[in-house]
């Protein structure tokens, strides 16, 4: 027999979970384990998991997970199904081929006890699913059946994974029907909540282990007194002793940290700071006036639609600058003003400069630097820069982001080239370290000559664009006073591509929905 001082040791009260795991044979999820065994989970992890994995007993291993829980309305619709399909079964029920939409929305109330609302939320999903469609060829709304068979929208096979659970992980749904979360997520059906699953396992020698052979104790003496020596009850308590190994690593401690995106962002500053250029700030709210006026962008050019831009509702409109400003704006717009161009032909409207927005880009707050330049007339040459948020009507994807931040610059000085813009944005990407940097001649609407910029990645073994840049136009310069010999070189480059290089990361959403796990890893 083992001796007793090379017998695993454990107390009493663990055993029952040594136990279980040998009874289930398999890995089990942490929380499902401390309810069968009615034991808390944090004294089960502190205490049981982590006693048996010093004995080299047992072991655990940890992910981050999206849970899936349904709401009350949600587990009502798991047992008797989403409102359409209820509605449509009433609809086959009754032996409907066509039906006018207010006598059946009384039915509906009357067998089902839906009120109109969710009537005709039910009406809009059969007609999305294609089961019915509805016209008003008869003179009043009338619906018919398109599709007597009615297969299972993609919802409803989510829902009938959930079964008899109330929550599920995402991992557990196929690709393409995560496209549909949202629509549940909008109907309030479920709801996130992002967790980290331990999964616990015994080892080879957990499963083998017997009760007599592990040296069960009913306390555990974590260290020994000097009392203990003086009456040598240490030598009656030495099975009872905690046993260390000095060899073991410590647990890992995770300090407080700045979030990488933070770093990224210092890093920025302190090259633009070390380049002699000073740091400026704008509103988050915009008027169209400085976001897309002010840059010789026509009003009726497509980035301005709802599907580009965020407009305001409350208020709808700012207050212009002073009346001179304005006018020079509507002559550059309308007929060139004194720029040398012929303008866009076109009637100019203060009423659309007046909309408010949540700025597309930060080219507005260089555009409000310029105003200030123009009216206090400062000592040239002049080098700033701006790093903040953005926002675009994007759909979110591993591409894009619906916010979004960029690294907006401009120099001021009499007789600045276009050779002076490359050098600067040389020399700011080879200081965040990047050995090779191009431009190349690009298009904007507000600067000619322009240029796209782009940086060589060791990693990637290709050239990946990173923004634009270009030196601003007579029709953008000239409304603020700033005329030849002077001129403004300017560029719009994207932060997250360059955070998405430094940190090796391929989906943008990373740098804002981290897992912990990353966060971890990440050096300071």
């Amino acid at each position: 027999m083992t001796p007793n001082s090379q017998k695993p040791t454990l107390k009493m009260e663990y055993l029952p979970v040594l136990q279980e795991l040998q009874k289930i044979k398999r890995p089990i999820e942490a929380r499902e384990l401390s309810r069968k065994l009615h034991l808390g989970y944090e004294k089960l992890m502190s205490g049981a998991i982590y006693s048996l994995q010093e004995q080299k007993l047992a072991k655990f291993t940890e992910r981050e997970e999206v849970l899936l829980h349904l709401t009350e309305e949600g587990k009502e619709y798991v047992k008797k199904g989403l409102p359409e399909r209820q509605i449509f079964a009433l609809f086959q029920e009754k032996g409907y081929k066509e039906i006018k939409v207010s006598e059946f929305a009384k039915s509906v109330e009357m067998e089902l006890g839906f009120n109109k609302k969710l009537f005709f939320i039910g009406l809009s999903h059969m007609k999305k699913n294609k089961w019915v469609v509805t016209s008003k060829a008869t003179g009043e709304e009338t619906i018919f059946v398109y599709n007597e068979d009615a297969p299972k929208s993609s919802l409803e096979e989510i829902l009938q994974i959930y079964g008899d659970n109330q929550v599920i992980p995402l991992s557990s749904i196929s690709k393409p029907l995560q496209e549909y979360l949202p629509q549940l997520l909008k109907r309030k059906l479920i709801t996130r909540e992002k967790v980290t699953i331990r999964m616990v396992e015994l080892t080879p020698e957990g499963y083998m282990i017997k009760p007599n052979e592990i040296n069960l104790i009913e306390e555990e003496i974590q260290m020994i007194s000097s009392d203990m020596i003086k009456s040598g009850e240490w030598k009656e308590s030495i099975n009872k002793l905690k046993k260390y190994d000095v060899e073991i690593e410590g647990p890992k401690i995770y300090a407080g940290k700045y979030h990488p995106m933070t770093i990224i962002k210092n890093q920025v500053r302190e090259v633009f700071h070390s380049m002699g250029f000073q740091e400026i700030q704008g509103p988050i709210i915009e008027l169209a006036f400085y976001n897309f006026d002010s840059l010789y962008q026509p009003q009726d050019h497509p980035a301005r639609e709802m599907h580009d831009t965020f407009y305001l509702k409350h208020p709808k409109t700012g207050k212009l600058p002073k009346k001179s400003y304005v006018e020079t704006i509507r002559s550059i717009h309308e007929n060139g003003g004194d720029t040398g161009s012929t303008g866009w032909r076109y009637k100019w409207s203060s009423e659309i400069a007046k909309k408010l927005l949540l700025r597309t880009h930060t080219t507005a707050t260089t555009l409000r630097y310029l105003a200030k330049v123009g009216l206090e007339k400062p000592q040239l040459p002049i080098k700033v820069f701006c790093i903040d948020r953005v926002f675009r009507n994007e759909k979110v994807d591993r591409t894009h982001l619906a916010e979004l931040q960029q690294i907006d610059g401009i120099i001021i000085g009499e007789n600045v080239t276009l050779s002076d813009l490359i050098g600067q944005i040389t020399e700011f990407y080879k200081r965040m370290g990047f050995k090779k940097v191009i431009t190349r001649p690009g298009f904007f609407p507000y600067t000619e000559p322009s240029m796209e910029v782009s940086v060589y990645s060791e990693e990637l073994g290709a050239w990946l664009e990173m923004g634009g840049s270009g030196i601003f136009r007579p029709e953008v310069t000239y409304a603020w006073g700033i005329k030849h010999p002077v001129r403004v070189l300017a560029w719009g480059l994207g932060l997250e591509r360059l955070a998405m290089l430094k940190l090796k990361r391929d989906d943008i959403r990373d740098l804002y929905q981290s897992k912990i796990s990353w966060l971890r890893e990440v050096s300071y």
